[in-house]
Order: C-alpha cells, then structure tokens, then sequence
C-alpha cells in the first residue's frame, strides 16, 4: 500500500469516527486499525524515500550531463571562434600580402618605364648624333668625289 493510500484510510477512520461529547473534539477509533496503518506508512516510507532518492539522483545526474554536455559545447564554439578568427586573419593578412606586392609590381614597372625611357632617348641621341656625323662624312665625302670627276672631265 502506498502512504498516500494509507493516509487517505486513516483520514477517512478518523471524519467517521465517534466524537466523544464534551471532551473539546476527542473521538474513539479502533486502535488496532490505525496501528496497522500506521505500520503500512512505515514499511511504504522507506520504498517511498528510496524512490525520491532515486529520482533526486537521476535528475543530479541529468543536471551534471547537462551541465558537462553545455561546457563541452560551449568550449567546441569557443574552438570554432577562434578557428574562424584566425582563418580571418590568415585572409586578412594574405590580403595585405597580396596588395603589397601588387604595389609593389606597380612601382618596378612605374621605375622600368621611366628607366626604359631615359635608355631610349640616350640611344635616339646617341643615334642622330652618329647619324648626323655619318651624314657630315657622307657629303664631305660626296663633295671630294664630285670634285675629282669634275676635274678627270676637265682634263680629258
């Protein structure tokens, strides 16, 4: 029997039982009846108790899982944060890389071209001067081989 059971039978012995006039809400029940309700509770106390303590350790151990489980979860998102901060700062960095060395490209070809063009205008210099001596010879020279054939036809 359960000790609700039992309690309920002797709350029910005890609404009907006699009431003893004038002794301020004595009443007479069978005592034999009561005692072994009485040893009903006692005996399904321990069941009852043991089963609440059961049921107290169960919900301490689902608390201590859930617990664990919440810290276990907590340091895997923890882990992934990091993870993911640190990704971003590897693309962040590969970013800054990327356009130092595109600014860099920049000034190389900035200075190649200037460079280049310095070279150029040396070699165009350095060319008409060479063109223009060559030019000097070349009429110099056209003018002495004018005058000899002028003065071969003359003495002929």
């Amino acid at each position: 029997m359960s000790v609700n059971s039992a309690l309920d039978k002797l709350e029910n012995i005890i609404a009907g039982a006699w009431r003893i006039p004038m002794t301020k809400g004595k009443c007479a029940i069978s005592t034999e009846e009561v005692q072994n309700l009485i040893d009903d509770i006692r005996l399904s106390l321990p069941k009852e108790i043991k089963q609440a303590k059961i049921i107290v350790e169960d919900r301490n151990n689902i608390l201590s899982n859930a617990r664990q489980e919440a810290r276990n979860m907590l340091s895997t998102a923890q882990k992934q944060s990091e993870y993911m901060v640190s990704k971003e700062e590897v693309v962040k960095r590969a970013r800054e890389l990327a356009a130092r060395i595109l600014n860099n490209a920049k000034q190389k070809t900035t200075e190649m071209r200037q460079q280049t063009n310095i070279y150029v205008e040396n070699l165009v210099d350095s060319l008409d001067r060479v063109i223009t001596t060559t030019a000097k010879n070349f009429r110099g020279s056209a003018n002495e081989i004018r005058a000899i054939i002028k003065k071969g036809h003359t003495k002929k």
